[in-house]
């Protein structure tokens, strides 16, 4: 029998390997070689019909292994790996622009979306009585954007979990989050670039709860009152060092009076810090959800994010009345929601789930 069938099938396989991935040009010059050392017909077509699917296959979309075999022969080719969709990230890692540029959106979306929600609730709240003393509709406007800063601290930790959960859950689908659990400190290079992130803002949001919140909440106040300035200002008015300065003062007053007010200052003090660090807390739970669980998906995201977002501020609420009635320590009412997020992630990172080595392997068997 000639080397060479009628068909020409080797130089056949060999012009289809230019359409598959260089990093693949030797396995294909592999298969040439093993479909030229078959002698029967037979056998020959039915191993380059395998071997002419499988590049096709590895030419429409990225691959993990595939087997084809022949009688007494092995070659293998790439297989979509956690059902990777063609042409994504799951050949390789992502790079530390790629990673923070795939948040931008996601964020800016949950962030715009919450952020007016919130703000839609602040007018239905108060813009009834404005409207019933006949405020003027530009200082309407002057209050809702005043009240911008504080809804911002509420809205932006969680901006950052529904952008780290939405990310790493489409990692996760996309096969990336499986080729990181593979390689040494992989899932780390992954986390470290958003925690890098979550950090920046974490400060941005200290900066904001601690100097900006303060005064705009006393100019909302004042516009409210029709312009003058408040007389007192309560805890909520103050930035972080009139608050410092009250607390130490309402505890060195004598009676119970003054280990209340104190106990207020500093619930106010503790929970300034608490939201801005619940940035970093949020980032690596959305991040560690994710990967402990890496096919849920938006049903994860979604279901995740209610129960998060409705534990944190019962959390908070609770916590607060507590320490303003001195039950508990104004600190541990304040962190005791990061804190127990913070032990999720450490249970859900303990024991981290592991891919099927099975999956995404896919045999072609040519028999002779």
């Amino acid at each position: 029998m000639p080397r060479r069938s009628p068909f020409a099938l080797a130089r056949l396989v060999e012009r289809m390997g230019r359409l598959s991935p260089p990093s693949h040009r030797e396995l294909v010059r592999g298969m040439v070689a093993e479909l030229d050392s078959i002698a029967r017909a037979a056998e020959r077509t039915r191993f380059a019909l395998g071997a002419i699917a499988a590049i096709a296959r590895l030419a429409l979309s990225g691959y993990n292994r595939t087997a084809v075999h022949g009688p007494g022969r092995f070659v293998g080719v790439g297989e979509p790996e956690d059902r990777a969709s063609p042409g994504g990230s799951s050949m390789s890692q992502p790079t530390f622009r790629q990673l923070l540029r795939r948040h931008v959106t996601p964020f800016a979306v949950s962030f715009t979306s919450l952020t007016v929600l919130l703000l839609a609730n602040y007018a239905v709240q108060w813009l009834p009585p404005m409207r019933a003393r006949g405020v003027r509709a530009g200082t309407i406007v002057e209050v809702l954007l005043l009240a911008l800063p504080f809804i911002v601290a509420l809205t932006i930790p969680m901006a950052v979990f529904l952008a780290v959960s939405w990310v790493f859950a489409r990692l996760g689908a996309e096969g990336v989050l499986a080729s990181a659990r593979r390689e040494r400190h992989g899932v780390r290079r992954l986390v470290a670039p958003v925690l890098g992130a979550a950090a920046v803002i974490a400060t941005l949001t200290l900066v904001s709860n601690t100097q900006v919140i303060p005064r705009s909440n006393a100019r909302i106040v004042a516009v409210r009152g029709g312009g003058g300035a408040p007389r007192t200002l309560t805890e909520r008015m103050m930035t972080l060092g009139q608050l410092r300065e009250a607390a130490r003062m309402a505890r060195a007053e004598p009676g119970a009076d003054g280990a209340a007010r104190g106990a207020v200052y500093e619930v106010e003090i503790q929970k300034k810090f608490a939201l801005a660090a619940a940035c970093l807390v949020l980032a690596l739970a959305g991040a560690a959800i994710a990967i402990r669980f890496p096919r849920g998906g938006v049903g994860l995201v979604v279901g995740a994010s209610a129960v998060v977002f409705t534990g944190y501020y019962v959390s908070l609420v609770a916590g607060e009345a507590l320490a303003d009635r001195q039950v508990i320590s104004p600190f541990i009412a304040m962190w005791l929601a990061n804190a127990f997020l913070l032990a999720v992630v450490l249970l859900l990172s303990w024991r981290p789930s592991r891919p099927d080595p099975t999956h995404g392997v896919e045999t072609f068997a040519i028999e002779g």
